[in-house]
């Protein structure tokens, strides 16, 4: 397969010593094993504490969201209110989260390579490269600031941003494995706990039901991809009657 498309690849260096201090680096096949197995071991870890503190329905409930929030266009700001709602403390619901954006990170920093080798995997990462290419292009404080734009970057979740995404931000922007992980842990944490502490806050001291904050939200979620996707149609609708004219 051509990886000519994926420019990151061209100046990717090995990636396992920067986080793990070079206890890895003495054999490609370990480095590899481990690369792949941290993250999935780290998720294990999670769902093992999820099963073991909470009654099984419970767990399925938190178990299924942590799973939701991999399916656009579900995300911190629909899930973390909905965990809530359904009576799991913010602080628990908040930590998992950093937790999957860590693992997700760490999947995408040590495997890069590996995941632009396979077919449909690829060609999702040459699309996100896409969408970074543009944002960048449209919000070029991120480049100049890169650790601490990276930060917001991963922080504003209306943006339809996030651990797989930041990563790839941050590869762009020349940023070490080290570097990139520290301001997706950063950002995850300021957003995660951002939310969960507003939807602790609006229900404790103002008496809101979480409920309707989560309906909000959804309703949110759908409605503005709807509208945009009415703007979208009706600009382009102008061009493709001044083409037919030219025709």
């Amino acid at each position: 397969m051509n990886l000519i498309w994926c420019p990151v690849l061209r100046d990717i260096k090995p990636l396992g010593c920067y986080i793990s201090g070079g206890l890895i680096w003495f054999s490609p096949v370990i480095s590899r094993i481990l690369r792949i197995l941290i993250p999935f071991l780290l998720a294990g870890c999670l769902t093992g504490a999820i099963f073991y503190f909470y009654e099984y329905s419970s767990a399925l409930e938190l178990g299924g969201l942590l799973l939701l929030y991999f399916i656009p266009p579900a995300g911190k700001e629909s899930i973390i209110p909905t965990a809530i709602a359904l009576g799991f403390p913010f602080q628990i619901v908040c930590t998992s989260i950093v937790l999957i954006d860590i693992a997700c990170c760490l999947f995408m920093i040590w495997n890069f390579e590996l995941i632009c080798r396979i077919t449909y995997l690829g060609s999702i990462i040459q699309h996100l490269i896409r969408k970074g290419e543009q944002y960048l292009s449209e919000h070029q404080w991120v480049e100049r600031l890169y650790f601490v734009g990276l930060i917001l970057f991963v922080f504003f979740p209306l943006q339809g941003t996030g651990s797989v995404s930041g990563s790839i931000i941050g590869k762009m922007l020349g940023m070490k494995p080290l570097e990139i992980l520290g301001s997706i842990t950063i950002g995850s944490i300021m957003s995660s706990f951002l939310i969960g502490y507003s939807v602790y806050a609006l229900n404790e001291y103002l008496d809101i039901n979480i409920w309707y904050i989560v309906g909000a939200i959804v309703l949110l979620l759908v409605v503005i991809p709807v509208i945009s996707y009415f703007i979208i149609r009706r600009d382009k609708k102008p061009d493709n009657k001044k083409n037919i004219k030219n025709k």
